[in-house]
Parts: structure tokens; C-alpha cells; sequence
């Protein structure tokens, strides 16, 4: 199986300046888990439901896990 054929389409967006309420509202209106960061047209970050968590303070798995040190 391809990537393209298990892909999303319907890309949703954001903005390194784009706020973190910007973030929870796509989160929570589009039922999705991540969301690229894209500056000029080259991708800068993702941000996952766990960040915005962390964010906003809520506790969760997810937060926690977003909150561990990245793997190397």
C-alpha cells in the first residue's frame, strides 16, 4: 500500500503564529489528532492533541506522553 492511498486530502493548517485556541478549535471541529505548522509554504512543526493538553493544562496520557523527552 502507498502513503497517498492512506493519506488525508483535506489538509488542515497552521500558522506558527496562529494561537493555541486556533489549534483546540480545528482539533475539536475537525475530529483530528495533528496538525501541521507551516511557514512560507515549508512545513515548521506539528502540533498533536497532546500539546495542546499540556497547553491548556488538562492532564492526560497524551499530554504526558508529549511532555517526555523526544526518542533518539
Amino acid at each position: 500500500t502507498r502513503v497517498g492511498a492512506v493519506c488525508s486530502s483535506e489538509l488542515v493548517l497552521l500558522n506558527p503564529e496562529d494561537d493555541v485556541a486556533d489549534a483546540v478549535a480545528l482539533i475539536e471541529l475537525r475530529a483530528i489528532r495533528r496538525i501541521p505548522v507551516v511557514q512560507d509554504a515549508t512545513p515548521v512543526g506539528v502540533v498533536t492533541l497532546g500539546d495542546v493538553s499540556l497547553e491548556t493544562g488538562e492532564r492526560s496520557v497524551l499530554a504526558d506522553v508529549s511532555a517526555a523527552p523526544p526518542n533518539i
